[in-house]
């Protein structure tokens, strides 16, 4: 049950980590977090887990996609990160040993 749990938390690190890093940690930068998911190698069931947790525990927001013109992708998973998911990502590397709220110590996850 430990290495599940484990993994799930790895998962929506991997999401958020990348959303962080392609908006530059701006909050109004949004994107299919589907298609990006899916660029990083996670599948459909726990893409739409980690979405679910992600947008519940609020690290990420749910955006319109019309405000943003054209798009290409899923609109129904176009989001953005959230001031307080900018900041569960920066607190895993505050200490690369310890386990924050979210995420598991950032030295014992594999990518």
């Amino acid at each position: 049950m430990v290495n599940l749990i484990f993994e799930k938390k790895m998962i929506r690190f991997k999401i958020l980590m990348e959303l962080y890093k392609r908006s530059d940690a701006n909050v109004d930068f949004a994107t299919d977090l589907q298609s990006l998911a899916i660029n990083e190698g996670i599948g459909l069931r726990s893409f739409m887990t980690a979405w679910k947790y992600l947008h519940m525990e609020e690290l990420i927001k749910i955006r319109p996609m019309s405000s943003y013109g054209s798009f290409q992708g899923n609109p129904h998973y176009y989001a953005s990160i959230t001031h307080k998911g900018i900041k569960a990502i920066e607190d895993v590397y505050n200490n690369d040993q310890e386990p924050t709220y979210y995420f598991p110590p950032y030295r014992e996850m594999i990518f």
